[in-house]
């Protein structure tokens, strides 16, 4: 009997040490069970997306890509560091949902393919949210709205509205939608990345008008006040800027709009705009729900 209790003991002593490694084991915190911040989407560990969340949790910063030649919203400042109004933003957003931002830089024609390829998690470089592009992106909130304006000499009466730009040599950053308008109206477009190249151009009778945006004139305006260049009119049609991601990853999706919407209500959203464009936007919409397209 002797023996009989000892093989009882070792049984109950090896049920007790697998119970025991079991309750261990569900107290263990596993990454995969973290509770998400406000900011960090929807059950973002519990939820089978595109994983692009967790993992940027796991790593500790959000991989976002922009077009680094793009003033005033992504360009290098002094000392060559990476700034501006979209840069400042993706910042902040990745600051609130407790990750450190990690900039790819890259030409404008990439940056969405960047996404369907794996090489970041999000875009943020003036991406106007249109249909045609939602087959294979998800898009944010909207950050900012916009609207093409046109722009001429001081004093110039030649020129007045859009359809006057037909034959007429106008300045422009040759991708998206101004150079749609300036076809649309029979412009002879001359490619110009910068728009203070555009507006030297421009003073020195070397274009007739210039199609951009009225935050980069704003801009232009803050740095050089004396720049003899005026918005003569504002097209009829505005578009809406936002975060831009691989389609698949709705708990991402949810963590920067939370984000926006937090930064819109603690006024660091507010701070960034007045940094690059003075006054409060009055063109921004402000963060409001999706809307159904």
């Amino acid at each position: 009997m002797r023996g009989t209790k000892s093989i009882q003991r070792i049984r109950l002593l090896s049920l007790f040490t697998l119970i025991g490694s079991i309750m261990l084991a569900g107290c263990t915190v596993n990454s995969n069970d973290r509770v998400p911040t406000p900011n960090m989407g929807v059950n973002p560990y519990r939820v089978n997306t595109g994983y692009l969340l967790r993992n940027a949790v796991e790593r500790g910063t959000l991989r976002i890509a922009t077009e680094r030649d793009y003033p005033p919203f992504s360009y290098h400042g002094t000392g060559g560091r990476l700034t501006g109004f979209d840069v400042e933003v993706a910042e902040e957003v990745a600051r609130h949902m407790e990750l450190k931002a990690e900039f790819v830089e890259t030409e404008w024609k990439n940056l969405l393919p960047g996404l369907t390829e794996g090489k970041y998690d999000a875009v943020f470089n003036q991406i106007e949210d249109r249909p045609d592009r939602r087959a294979l992106y998800d898009f944010s909130v909207a950050y900012l709205s916009s609207t093409p304006v046109l722009l001429v000499r001081s004093g110039e009466d030649q020129v007045r509205t859009f359809p006057d730009i037909k034959g007429k040599r106008v300045g422009l950053n040759p991708t998206g939608t101004y150079n749609d308008i300036a076809k649309k109206h029979g412009a002879i477009i001359v490619p110009v990345k910068y728009i203070y190249d555009a507006a030297r151009m421009l003073a020195r009778s070397e274009l007739d008008a210039i199609i951009s945006d009225p935050l980069s004139v704003t801009n232009l305006k803050q740095q050089f006040p004396d720049m003899p260049v005026t918005t003569v009119q504002s097209a009829n049609q505005a578009f809406e800027v936002s975060a831009a991601f691989v389609k698949g990853n709705p708990d991402l999706v949810a963590a920067v709009d939370n984000a926006l919407a937090t930064m819109q209500q603690d006024g660091t959203y507010l701070t960034i705009w007045n940094k690059y464009f003075g006054d409060a936007p009055s063109s921004y919409k402000g963060i409001h729900d999706r809307k159904n397209k």
